[in-house]
């Protein structure tokens, strides 16, 4: 996309990390719920919780358990402030979210898959890890805001499918990776915009229309990027 039209997304959020660990904390029961969503979790919030909190599952599949052990994982591994290219953080956050259920975790994909989607079976491309890498620094360097690269690193990896399983979570938790470190919030994708949210997905997956990518990019930024906002109390 030329420079100079590219739709700037500034962030909304100047977060400490005091506050970015508050945030990810006081709301790690709807984060996993939320990120759940992409693996087809059927527990409702209250089960969701019950896990993360009280280690209790009642009436709950294995599978759903393991679903929100392992994003639960995965969320709170954003807490570690380890300094290494993030590349090699996507590999920890897939090997977390895919525990128990890939042949292949951490491995950059190296088979062809096909994904079904709203608009049919969509065939993502095959990139060497050395391509990966090089789309994954060319976004860090790109002159944009935190936010924006987190946003087009959720895209980039979703699109690519460059993990052989649990994609989707790999590049929702990555991208909230680079979200958490520079206190631009947090990326989730409320229930109530899921159907919206896969339908532009859908259609990003389908078309090499720059319009595609645009509108879903505008969507995720206009409702899946949540912060701390402080109001001025008037004495």
């Amino acid at each position: 996309m030329n420079e100079e039209k590219r739709p700037k997304f500034p962030d909304k959020y100047h977060l400490s990390r005091k506050e970015s660990v508050y945030l990810l904390k006081k709301n790690i029961v709807e984060l996993v719920y939320n990120a759940g969503k992409f693996e087809g979790l059927n527990t409702t919030l209250l089960q969701t919780e019950e896990i993360i909190k009280y280690n209790r599952a009642n009436n709950v599949a294995v599978d759903d358990v393991l679903t929100v052990v392992n994003l639960k994982r995965g969320f709170e591994m954003l807490l570690n402030d380890v300094q290494e290219p993030l590349l090699e953080t996507s590999k920890r956050i897939n090997r977390i979210v895919v525990a128990e259920n890939a042949l292949f975790p951490c491995e950059i994909r190296t088979g062809g898959v096909e994904i079904s989607t709203i608009q049919g079976r969509y065939v993502p491309p095959m990139l060497t890890e050395a391509e990966v890498k090089d789309q994954y620094d060319d976004l860090m360097y790109q002159n944009i805001s935190e936010t924006e690269k987190a946003l087009r690193l959720f895209l980039f990896i979703s699109k690519n499918q460059i993990f052989w399983d649990g994609n989707k979570r790999t590049a929702l938790l990555s991208a909230n990776k680079l979200m958490f470190s520079n206190g631009a919030g947090i990326l989730s994708i409320p229930e109530s915009f899921f159907v919206k949210f896969n339908g532009l997905l859908s259609l990003y997956y389908n078309t090499n229309q720059v319009t595609a990518e645009a509108e879903l990019l505008s969507f995720m930024y206009r409702n899946c990027i949540f912060g701390i906002s402080y109001t001025t109390q008037v004495p």
